[in-house]
């Protein structure tokens, strides 16, 4: 450029930093036009107007469009509008209208100043330049803050459903989580507990919500610890199976109760765990079953009636257990339990005619049937309070 159009240049963006019109053009046009500009005050529109067109008159000196990273003004702007709550579709149109404010103003100058057309034409792809650049690098900004608002929001809500669910939070919290999470207060809720099987290696919170879809039932779920805990809202829906999990649901309460549901979904993971149970279990799937780990002197009892005799017998002994399992899982029903193990008919009837002699129990009795099953049970897990003392 020559020294007399340089001049020329500096008188042009001179008048054009000095058009208060093009500010109030702005306000006008964006608050009449722009969904989610209505409500935007003057001042905050007029202020990111005069920041277009202070980095509009900076292009324009320098000749080229800057880089990326050599503006804020983005940031500055998508951080501002989305704090007012203004879209990002309508956050680029209105940067796209205060440019073409800008773009207007800049033409109607240039011929008082002497600017040929083409020079003109050179100014309008300069900011077209300059706006392509400044929306490529809003939606960096907007994306960047989105992933962050969004994980911001993952973990309140994570840290709403751990405290709800072990009691920690009062009722003005819990209610108004309800609101947030769309948690029904008319009708129960149930809180879950789930724990990974061993050989799972999936996130337990991300198992427990996929059982939750399959099942069509509505949960929130969140880690905690080696598992994940969650806040089941309907019943436990379609039978759907838990695919490596151990899906402990504690009793139908109250919003407001969820931390009593809590403490029964512990008990019955816990007991579940000592029976070996895996899937989803409540109280009524367990049934006496809970007492084997809330009555460990019960459970030694019957071991000590009901196993340990038979296990003395060393491997002779572990296949009467086995015996009297297939037993009692086939209803009493001696053909289906030999044909499960499999054995010959006889010869699960003289096992179980040894379980007899050994710790003589009747299996014809309904008190013998019941304290077998809760010792073999408890037998089948191997934990402090149930382990079997080895032969000697």
């Amino acid at each position: 450029m020559d020294r007399d159009g340089a001049k020329r240049l500096r008188a042009l963006l001179a008048d054009l930093e000095q058009d208060t019109s093009i500010l109030e053009d702005t306000v006008s046009e964006l608050r009449a036009t722009v969904p989610g500009y209505e409500d935007i005050p003057a001042d905050s529109v007029r202020d990111s107007a005069r920041r277009n067109l202070a980095l509009s008159i900076r292009t324009l000196q320098e000749g080229r469009a800057p880089g990326p990273e050599e503006i804020e003004e983005p940031r500055t702007l998508m951080e501002e509008r989305m704090g007012q709550g203004v879209s990002i579709v309508s956050v680029l149109a209105g940067f796209r209208l205060s440019m073409s404010v800008i773009l207007r103003h800049l033409l109607d100058l240039a011929p008082r100043h002497g600017v040929p057309p083409e020079r003109a034409l050179d100014f309008s792809t300069l900011l077209w330049t300059l706006g392509d650049t400044f929306t490529t690098q809003a939606v960096v900004v907007h994306r960047d803050r989105s992933i962050a608002r969004a994980v911001a929001d993952s973990a309140r809500r994570t840290h709403w459903i751990r405290d709800a669910v072990i009691g920690g939070l009062d009722r003005t919290a819990l209610v108004a989580g309800a609101g947030t999470y769309d948690i029904p207060l008319d009708r129960p809720v149930r809180a879950v507990r789930a724990l990974a099987n061993p050989e799972a290696a999936a996130d337990p919170a991300d198992r427990l919500q996929d059982w939750a879809e399959r099942a069509g039932v509505r949960m929130l779920t969140a880690p905690r610890g080696e598992g994940a805990v969650g806040i089941l809202m309907d019943g436990v829906g379609s039978p759907a199976e838990a695919r490596g999990l151990t899906i402990a649901l504690g009793s139908p309460v109250p919003l407001t109760e969820v931390g009593e549901s809590f403490t029964v979904s512990s008990r019955v993971l816990e007991a579940a765990q000592r029976v070996g149970r895996t899937g989803v279990v409540d109280l009524e799937a367990l049934s006496w079953r809970m007492g084997i780990h809330s009555s460990p002197e019960t459970t030694r009892l019957l071991l000590d009636k009901h196993v340990v005799p038979v296990l003395e017998e060393g491997t002779f002994g572990e296949l009467v257990i086995e015996a009297l399992n297939a037993y009692l899982d086939h209803g009493l029903n001696i053909p289906h339990a030999a044909a499960s193990i499999p054995v010959h008919v006889n010869t699960l009837r003289y096992r179980l005619k040894r379980y007899r002699e050994l710790t003589g129990g009747n299996l014809h009795d309904l008190e013998t049937l019941i304290e077998a099953s809760w010792a073999l049970a408890a037998h089948r897990v191997s934990s402090p309070a149930t382990k079997v003392p080895p032969r000697r």
